[in-house]
């Protein structure tokens, strides 16, 4: 019970900034940069990710926790404080990193304490539904507290919560029993990720979704707050119902792959959705509140999908003291980040701003290249 409350604590204070970092940073640099400043930090987190199991190593799975905690609460104080960009960029910086090794130690907690590999798609659906719940909950807040642009307000909120977080870390994990980690060799890590095509195949599904994902946490807030018109209020509401198919859908998802359909079948039909949805976005011009909270909604039933199956299809191939392929699979979301906000850099000097999401939607498509390439576990 104590690594879903850490979870959900954790996955609450990263949401209540995932969707504003984007128009917060876009008032010290340009919209178009701030794209850039998200493939730096992703950049630097994958040199982070390299050494965390060296860090684990030394440090164990409980400190580094402890540690990285009390780094991102200072790190948000300052991004709640400092107006000066010289500083706020360098801190949004740290904060990208600091989050993702996080999750990797909680990665390490939840997996270490799993017995039965059989139930993994379920308790994995019961891990992404309660990480997703944060999101939702995230999100209705922001849209509380988030008036005319007072960033600050939802940056002191993310460290109230990392409080009990912490609080909760120092009391139900000291007495964790590291496994043996592995030292991450990025060649040889590769190789064994390369050796196993079950595992590569889920890498670059995965890599599909957290591109997806790139391109909608950037752009998709500035494009309805400066675009089609819609204040935080509102955004806040239409992205807590386009939220709400992880909490529907992940559990049932989760358990059909382990005992009836399988990852593969589930996984493409994810990525048609996502696809399909995305693709009409561009066409939709009216700020139509019911709208474009449907067309959202839609894209994440196909995302919800391909979430729960590509977690449950790599958590089924690999151990909690994986160390070094966990930090590879987490490494996804940073390489993602870095091309996503590249391509749509590329795609925006040709394209008007509305047209970067049609070509989202086909390159989603080019996702069932690797779901159906995949071979079943139940």
């Amino acid at each position: 019970m104590a690594i879903y409350i850490a979870t959900f604590l954790g996955a609450f204070h990263v949401f209540m900034m995932t969707y504003i970092n984007s128009s917060f940073l876009s008032q010290f640099i340009s919209e178009r940069s701030v794209g850039l400043l998200f493939a730096i930090g992703s950049l630097t987190s994958i040199a982070a990710l390299v050494i965390i199991p060296i860090i684990l190593r030394v440090f164990g799975n409980y400190l580094t926790l402890v540690a990285l905690t009390i780094l991102e609460i200072f790190i948000l104080l300052g991004m709640a404080f400092i107006s000066d960009a010289a500083i706020i960029l360098p801190l949004f910086v740290a904060h990208w990193v600091v989050f993702q090794l996080m999750f990797i130690n909680v990665d390490v907690f939840f997996e270490s304490s799993q017995e039965k590999e059989s139930d993994t798609g379920s308790k994995r659906g019961i891990l992404l539904t309660i990480i997703n719940a944060a999101l939702i909950i995230s999100i209705l807040v922001v849209g509380f507290i988030l008036k005319d642009n007072e960033f600050w307000k939802v940056y002191l909120t993310s460290v109230a919560i990392l409080i009990p977080f912490l609080l909760l870390v120092l009391i139900k994990f000291r007495k964790f029993k590291d496994p043996v980690y592995e030292n991450f060799k990025f060649v040889n890590t590769l190789k064994k990720v390369r050796k196993s095509k079950a595992i590569r195949n889920i890498f670059t599904a995965q890599f599909f979704l957290k591109f997806f994902y790139s391109w909608m946490v950037v752009y998709m807030p500035i494009y309805l707050h400066d675009h089609i018109g819609f204040d935080w209020p509102q955004i806040s509401i239409i992205f807590t119902i386009m939220l709400l198919p992880f909490i529907l859908f992940e559990i049932p998802a989760g358990k059909a792959a382990d005992k009836w359909w399988g990852e593969k079948e589930l996984l493409s039909i994810g990525f048609v959705i996502m696809a399909l949805f995305t693709i009409a976005i561009p066409f939709i011009s009216v700020p139509s509140f019911v709208l474009w909270a449907a067309i959202l909604f839609c894209t994440r039933i196909g995302a919800s999908m391909v979430e729960i199956t590509t977690e449950s299809y790599f958590f089924k191939h690999v151990q909690g003291d994986d160390a070094d392929v966990i930090s590879f699979f987490r490494m996804t979301r940073p390489f993602a980040y870095i091309a996503g906000p590249i391509a749509a850099i590329i795609a925006l000097q040709f394209l008007p701003f509305q047209y970067i999401f049609l070509v989202l939607g086909i390159i989603m498509l080019f996702g069932l290249k690797y779901s159906f390439a995949l071979k079943d576990t139940r």
